[in-house]
């Protein structure tokens, strides 16, 4: 929890408090976690830190004033949480809830029952806007007031101060009235605000409330009449020692009167006990707290009513406005809404010239929004009283005359966390003043018009705007000023800095320092997006000796911090910045004038004309040298601007402190927050700290120039980028790109994206498909990747892991690449002359110089080589202009690489000379985040980092330009034969730019982000899948069409008379002098003969017909967006994913794409399938009609049933096909939990949708909570580690095993470390014609605790560890599970546990290996996630006690007792072998996983042996002619036995299949080349052999059978026992192979599934 600071205050109060600072999360937690006894909940943005707290609590083992242990539940979804609450409370435990938006709204119905039940718990809401047209996870009122008709008590506070004390307040009106609370705050506004308050003592708590099991005087009659005089405080209504019933059923005879019953007995009481626990709040503590909170209402003509922390801010403004301008405003807080205060309204709301009733909620079509209509109800009843014979109000004010009632003003404000300056509140004032527009309703803070547009088209879209709407402009109010209001002495920061930076840490630290230090009052919070880490994010932090009294953004800033080195490109750090401020920025220059140099131009002449103070800082580089952890690297390159802030301002020392109180008191903040993790964690983040303050330098502005600037700190409007240009134009505007980017997309390039306007197309707030692509990663990377084409093998594993699609493989012929030379020549205007000519030269040239080159070659030489010898064949007098084309055509080529690989051009050529293809790795600009997986996946170096520079950028610039004129990767080089039947080197798909381009991303996920890997293989598994099907589709409507119109001109032909050849003949003589046409044929054959009229309806089906399928392929070809029908669509949970995915104005996807809520996006699925198969039904029975109609076979009568109800069920295998799928994305939260009912329900249907869940194991969106896919022992939120609680308890919930038990379900386990397994297991589900679940592990860097670089490496180790097996289900393979099955692909499927080798040395230092066991254990060592349980143990403190942990959790448990388990590792820093201690949780949780495995083993069978006496004959029969081979050869002196062994094969037993006779291999240190070809024993087969020397250590081959493949000691790829194995795992081996260098033979077992293929696939090899 943020808190900090125990200070008793000296009042003359019983209970004044402790003075801390503290967010308002921690404000509620630190009050709940001595009252309450027992939470449940479920986390949801801004309210989940409340729970996190809560668990916090629990796990240090925190006592109540009740003297009880805390309890916590965490559920699977906010309706249960509510569930869990009333159960808690129902048995008599002081019970409490925390929760946000779609939780209130989801826990809707549960509220009712509590309050039905009158159970007496409080919830506690961080306020949040609700999902509408979008998702927004920020302040908004819409759930408080969601639940405004439940019954619940409905208090708000306005500062952290008012959400402790009513939270306490809150708990004892509704223990007093039996009926439940609600206490809001503005969330993140409030709930992640850090300022000071007077915590409540746990004296205090314990006095006023009490405990639980207390038994106390019922305080209304009607309690006394059901409990006697006396009841328990927290009664309990479900109990096995007084048994009774509760939630019953009620008929028309009593549920009316139980309804009715509640308001006199219960109800009526709420007001009366309010007022008197608040009386008796403020005698214990001294702090006064109404119904309403006044502030100068006494005189005002003005009232600003409100609820929230913009009380504070329309305080201080009202304030401001009495002294400027002797405006008499006064503003009232509306701490309650439930009971609605109308008694104190009224009164309050007497006389007045005006009211504003400021609301943080919209309810567009209701009279009036929520509080403005209680207030006009109150103020009727005034009137009614005033008006009446008798008061029938007499709580009420009396309204006599007209001047009584006040005139009423609705404003809206602040939705979604926008923010609202004192401009606003003036805004609001005006309004009502005698010359003010006098507006009723009307919105703050936005536009719906800007006054000045920024382009010309922006300026038409506006005015097409006002001349349909002319009044539009007056729906949004600005004031005339927006002063500053901070108190005098006041500093205000901000600091600019990026997702992950440690910004948040910095923040807090520094403001608990100036807290600590001087004493001062604070406010600091954070501001940021619903995207995380490399986003940019804000936190804003004041200081002053006085309360601040605003609550908003500071627009007037005394420092700004910039930690992001790239803040200028995004934002404008200076803005606000007051004169003679200061302006510190992270910065690696090597002079104060490179410096200066950066800041663009009118940045430098702000900083001049305003005197600000410059200084700068490498925190980067003092990071780097104090920690070689990358990810602490940016967390401590952010704390060390803490010191730099003290060293660049005066704060301090105006304050009178030294440099040493300065940082004695920067000690103790880090001992605070860091005193947990040891002694040497608080010294390492001080001693960071203190170089920040001791290495800042400064600038002396005096003597820069302005205008003096770099070319890279420029400031131009940016424009669309190419591949936006490239992307065609639409005529529908609410999916036209360009439009899109016009009006909203160049705002956020060009840093507006707070300008945005309210208009049409925010209204609906849809997003074009693809979006991303004009979203610029540049700035938030300080490395990318280079690729080194000489050592690259094409191995494709950069494309396959890239989460970005920024890293796309091409292969293209020779041809193809001059001529993109040669278009980009002609392109520029220019013209050749001999070029074309000359290439074809070139290009012989360049085969025959590589005919004998292979990979490592560098191509330059080779091809100016080739340039020079043709330039050489011109006459000499032609060379010049053929040398001066050359040199255009070396231009427009750049610096742009390729490479020569063995795939592409060595194996190529083997099968076709002068064939051989160019490879290039192109890195995307715009995409790439530098996350560098792609350098950790690469075995052979060809892609390193290199630090950032303009000219690395404008390289990077220039080749992706060439990339995009580049055609697609020629298919004459595709290593695919046939995708559906995954025969092939299937990754290779993504060297198609389509399938590649399935995922644009311009998205906003973490660096690395294992998710998005997972999406874009299946997107492009999908794409590939689609393509070849679609332009089958096409061929065959195309060819319907002209089908069609042969047909109807056939059958109109049949109606001319030709038998009458005279009339022929006549027609003819009478037309001769003009064209003869059909029609006058006809007309002239007809005339004077009985008609034999057309069948004008049949006419008219005929030509609709028609039309539909030239309507269809247009759809297939180009269709609205200009891009053709889509080959998927989707559906998206709330989470992770839909934030990444989604964030506004960044679309990646080029698919439909969709979000609903969080639990329902297989439900979504089920509506969006149905309506898409109608739209697919249309087309198919426009195909279908039109093959019958041709075929002659058409009868309306007899087919028209059938067409009618023709549905998606009767669609053939190949239409079924032809449907892009309805997929659905979410993460394990979403479908583990919360959504589980929704998923089991649509699989159960059997309905075919594709269902891809990305199992990160914890709650990741929402800041890394407790999931049921987690482990047992993993640390997360709300499964915090502790001194009473270690991380999870529960068992991990099997998603896949559940879906296997539908037996409806295709189901798919696995990871992107086997993107083989992964790729088959997508196309296996996507052609299974039913529902299929994809659940694979998924890599989140942040909550995972790894390296950005890291979600290969621990997809693997997840998989090898038995944590994470890889298994597959396919219903249409058998009814028994060991036959629809399979655990294919995990390694050492018969081992409880793989195993790995230990490198290290020894304490002679000496280099030695271990093989030890890969244990969950050892997985879980490697994940931040779980290294609270580890402790490392030198060799000094080994004992006879400690045992391996693969023995130890083989003991009986008695002899566990006695043990210490441990695993090996090596430690980090001296390269040694250590032992590293285990918890228990991890051992349960090793248990269990090897426990899981045990299980699937069982259910596939693998275990289970099934004898076939055929095939151990033929086993034997090999095995003895191998052994007697081997034995005469021996005697004879030979060593290979091979030849005679085939010769003792020769003649098998009759009806005994021939079994492989394994060969005599080399010793695996060989590098002996294998024989040209393996000789085909008699009667045998012909077994595998590979070309070793030229293997290129690609591991395919050993990745698919280690047991048939292994590296040999030159880590070449050696054949071990060829009958290890499948033959299936032999020919997959061969077309992975990225050297093309295995040959398959022929299948050892004739008894092998699918044979007939894979001797057909393997032929290409042999």
């Amino acid at each position: 929890m943020a808190f900090f600071g125990k200070k008793k205050q000296d009042k003359d109060v019983k209970y004044p408090g402790i003075r801390q600072a503290m967010d308002g999360n921690s404000a509620v937690v630190m009050c709940e976690r001595e009252a309450s006894d027992a939470a449940g909940a479920f986390p949801i943005t801004p309210s989940t830190d409340m729970g996190e707290y809560w668990a916090e609590e629990k796990s240090k083992g925190h006592i109540n004033v009740s003297g009880r242990p805390l309890i916590f539940v965490e559920p699977e979804g906010e309706h249960a949480a509510a569930a869990i609450t009333a159960g808690m409370s129902m048995t008599g435990l002081r019970s409490t809830n925390f929760s946000s938006s779609q939780g209130i709204a989801y826990m809707h119905e549960s509220l009712y029952t509590a309050v039905g039940k009158r159970l007496p718990y409080v919830l506690n809401i961080a306020c949040r806007a609700i999902t509408k047209a979008t998702l927004n996870v920020h302040c908004g009122h819409d759930d408080y007031h969601c639940m405004d008709d439940t019954g619940f008590i409905q208090i708000f506070a306005k500062d952290n101060q008012s959400v402790a004390d009513l939270n306490i307040i809150a708990r004892k009106i509704a223990e007093l009235s039996l009926n439940p609370a609600a206490v809001g705050q503005d969330g993140f506004l409030t709930s992640h605000l850090i300022e000071p308050l007077q915590l409540p003592e746990r004296e205090l708590i314990e006095e006023f409330l009490g405990s639980p099991e207390d038994i106390i005087n019922c305080p209304t009659a009607s309690q006394k009449i059901l409990y006697g005089d006396l009841r328990r405080r927290v009664p309990e209504l479900w109990n096995v020692d007084e048994p009774m019933m509760s939630g019953a059923v009620q008929n028309q005879d009593s549920y009316m009167q139980s309804v009715a019953a509640q308001r006199p007995y219960f109800f009526d009481h709420v007001k009366p006990h309010a007022d008197e626990c608040m009386d008796e709040w403020f005698e214990l503590t001294g702090r006064r707290y109404n119904r309403i909170g006044q502030y100068r209402c006494d005189d005002a003509e003005y009232l600003i009513i409100a609820q929230g922390s913009v009380t504070q801010t329309a305080e201080a403004t009202a304030d401001y406005l009495r002294e400027t301008r002797n405006i008499k405003v006064g503003v009232v807080n509306m701490v309650f809404f439930r009971p609605f205060p109308g008694d104190l309204i009224s009164a309050v709301a007497k006389g007045r010239k005006g009211i504003t009733v400021m609301e943080r909620t919209d309810q567009p079509l209701s009279e009036d929004l929520p509080l403005i209509s209680e207030i006009r109800n109150a103020l009727a009843k005034a009137f009614e009283n005033g008006h009446s014979k008798e008061i029938p109000f007499p709580e009420y004010a009396t309204y006599n005359k007209t001047t009584d009632t006040s005139p009423l003003y609705s404003a809206c404000f602040g939705l979604g966390s926008r923010d609202l300056q004192p401009e606003g509140i003036i805004a609001a004032v005006e309004n009502m003043l005698p010359k003010g527009k006098h507006q009723k309703f009307y919105y703050l803070g936005i536009d719906f018009i800007r006054a000045q547009a920024f382009s010309p088209k922006q300026e038409l879209q506006q005015q097409t705007i006002l001349d349909t709407y002319p009044a539009i402009a007056d729906l949004a109010l600005k004031g005339t000023e927006n002063p500053n209001l901070m108190p005098k002495g006041a500093l205000t920061v901000r600091m600019h800095s990026v997702g992950g930076w440690g910004a948040i840490t910095t923040g807090k630290n520094l403001a608990m320092t100036l807290f600590d230090l001087l004493d001062y009052n604070i406010k600091a919070n954070p501001k940021y997006g619903s995207e995380k880490k490399g986003q940019p994010t804000t936190y804003y932090l004041s200081a002053a000796p006085e309360p601040i009294r605003i609550a908003c953004e500071y627009a007037h800033i005394d420092v700004v911090i910039a930690p992001d080195p790239n803040v200028f490109t995004h934002s404008n750090p200076l803005a606000g910045l007051n004169k003679n401020g200061v302006f510190i920025i992270q910065s690696d220059a090597a002079t104060p004038e490179e410096v200066w140099r950066s800041f663009p131009k009118a940045s430098q002449q702000y900083i001049v004309d305003k005197n600000i103070k410059v200084a700068y800082l490498d925190g980067f580089k003092i990071a780097r040298e104090e920690t070689n952890h990358p990810d602490l690297q940016f967390r401590m390159q952010g704390i060390t601007f803490q010191g730099a802030f003290f060293e660049s301002t005066s704060l301090a020392e105006n304050a009178g402190k030294s440099k040493e109180d300065i940082l004695e008191a920067i000690h103790d903040t880090i001992k605070t927050k860091f005193g947990n993790k040891g002694e040497q964690v608080v010294e390492d983040n001080f001693r960071t700290v203190k170089r920040g303050f001791t290495e800042t330098q400064h600038l002396d502005i005096s003597a820069m120039t302005v205008g003096d600037i770099a070319e890279s700190s420029k400031k131009i409007e940016r424009t669309a980028p190419l591949t936006l240009l490239q992307k065609p134009k639409n005529d529908t505007p609410v999916s036209d790109i360009h439009r899109f980017f016009e009006q909203t997309g160049s705002n956020y390039i060009n840093g507006r994206a707070n300008d945005n306007l309210a208009d049409p197309f925010l209204a609906l707030s849809i997003m074009p498909a693809a979006s991303g692509i004009y979203r610029d990663m540049t700035q938030i990377r300080f490395e990318h990747p280079e690729w080194i084409p000489e050592n690259c093998t094409a191995c494709g594993d950069c494309y396959t892991i890239c989460p970005d699609s920024a890293i796309p493989g091409l292969i293209n012929s020779v041809n193809e690449v001059f001529e993109t030379n040669i278009k980009r020549i002609e392109n520029t205007g220019k013209t050749v002359k001999h070029l074309r000519r000359a290439i074809r030269n070139v290009e012989k040239k360049y085969h025959a110089l590589t005919a004998d080159k292979s990979e490592g070659t560098v191509l330059d030489p080779i091809f100016n080589k080739s340039i020079g010898e043709t330039i050489k064949e011109y006459p000499e007098e032609q060379q010049a202009e053929v040398r001066q084309e050359f040199d255009w055509f070396k231009e427009a080529m750049g610096d742009f690489k390729f490479a020569i690989t063995k795939p592409y051009h060595d194996a190529v050529n083997k099968r076709t000379p002068n064939n051989g293809g160019l490879f290039s790795i192109t890195i995307n600009p715009m995409t790439c985040k530098g996350c560098m997986e792609c350098v950790e996946v690469c075995p052979d170096e060809a892609l390193i980092p290199i630090k950032q520079t303009p000219e690395s950028i404008q390289t990077l610039r220039n080749d992706w330009e060439y990339w995009n004129d580049l055609p697609t990767s020629n298919p004459k080089y595709k290593r695919i034969d046939d995708l559906d039947e995954k025969a092939g080197a299937l990754t290779t798909m993504m060297l198609d730019k389509r399938t590649y381009s399935s995922m644009n991303c311009g998205d906003g996920a973490c660096l690395g982000c294992g998710e998005k890997t997972i999406v874009h293989l299946f997107t492009g598994t999908v794409v590939a899948l689609m393509q070849p099907r679609v332009k089958k589709q096409i061929a065959k409507i195309e060819q319907l069409i002209t089908g069609m119109e042969k047909h109807i001109r056939l059958k109109l032909a049949e109606k001319l008379d030709i038998s009458d050849i005279e009339a022929v003949e006549a027609a003819i003589e009478n037309n001769k002098n003009v064209d003869l046409t059909l029609t006058n044929l006809s007309s002239a054959l007809s005339d004077g003969k009985a008609s034999n009229p057309i069948d004008s309806v049949w006419l008219k089906w005929a030509s609709q017909l028609v039309a539909k399928l030239k309507h269809l392929k247009w759809q297939y070809t180009q269709g609205v967006t200009g891009n053709g029908r889509t080959e998927m669509g989707i559906t998206n949970s709330t989470g992770c994913s839909s934030v990444w995915g989604s964030t506004f104005p960044f679309n990646p996807y080029p698919f439909p794409w969709a979000n609903n809520l969080f639990q329902d996006a297989p439900s979504l699925a089920m509506g969006i399938f149905e309506g898409h198969m109608v739209k697919m039904t249309e087309g198919f029975k426009a195909i279908r009609m039109a093959e019958l109609e041709i075929a002659g076979k058409y009868d309306k009568q007899e087919q028209s049933h059938f067409f009618k109800y023709f549905d998606w069920h009767q669609f053939s295998e190949q239409e079924y096909l032809m449907c892009p799928p309805v997929v659905t994305v979410g993460g394990d939260g979403a479908m583990y939990d919360i959504g589980f009912q929704n998923l089991s329900r649509s699989i159960m249907s059997g309905m075919p949708l594709k269902i891809l869940i990305l199992d990160t194991q914890v709650y990741s969106n929402t800041g890394g909570q407790a999931c049921t896919s987690g482990f047992i022992g993993q640390v997360s939120d709300m499964a915090p580690y502790g001194k009473e609680w270690k991380g999870k308890t529960e068992r991990r919930k099997e998603m896949s095993l559940i879906s296997m038990a539908h037996r409806t379900t295709y189901t798919l386990q696995s990871s992107i470390a086997h993107p083989n397994h992964l790729i088959e297991g997508y196309i296996d589900g996507l052609n299974y014609r039913g529902p299929a679940i994809f659940n694979i592990y998924a890599v989140c860097q942040p909550e995972h605790g790894v390296a950005d670089d890291a979600a290969d490496m621990q997809s693997k180790l997840a998989v090898e560890s038995r944590a994470y097996p890889l298994m597959t289900y396919d219903p249409r393979e058998d009814d028994t599970w060991e036959k629809s099955m399979s655990l294919k692909g995990n390694p050492a499927v018969e081992q409880d546990w793989t195993t790995y080798e230990l490198q290290f040395v020894d304490e002679y230092g000496i280099e030695d290996r271990m093989t030890v066991p890969l244990t969950f254990a050892d997985w879980a060592m490697t994940e931040g996630r779980f290294q609270k349980h580890f402790k490392f143990v030198p060799p000094s403190q080994w004992n006879d006690d400690m045992v391996p942990l693969h023995e130890f959790i083989d003991l009986e448990h008695e002899e566990m007792a006695e043990n210490i388990p441990y695993i090996h590792a090596v430690h980090p820093e001296s390269n040694t072998l250590v032992r590293v201690v285990i918890d228990s949780e991890i051992v349960h949780s090793t248990i269990e996983r090897r426990n899981f495995w045990r299980t699937l083993k069982g259910l596939a069978g693998v275990d289970r042996t099934e004898v076939d006496v055929n095939a151990v004959a033929a086993q034997a029969k090999a095995e003895m002619a191998s052994s007697i081979a081997s034995n005469l050869m021996t005697m004879v002196g030979g060593d290979d036995a091979s030849e005679l062994a085939s010769v003792l094969m020769a003649a098998p037993a009759a009806n005994v299949p021939a079994v492989a006779v394994p060969t005599a291999t080399a010793p695996a240190s060989s590098t002996a080349a294998a024989p040209a070809a393996a000789e085909k024993p008699a009667g045998g087969h012909e077994q595998v052999w590979i070309e070793t020397p030229d293997c290129t250590t690609c591991d395919e081959c050993v990745d698919i059978n280690p047991k048939i493949f292994k590296y040999n000691d030159d880590k070449k790829a050696v054949v071990i026992d060829p009958t290890a194995g499948t033959f299936e795992d032999i020919v997959k081996a061969a077309e992975k192979c990225t050297a093309v260098i295995i040959h398959p033979g022929t299948p050892w077992n004739p008894n092998e599934k699918n044979l007939e293929k894979l001797i057909k696939r393997a032929e290409k090899f042999q």
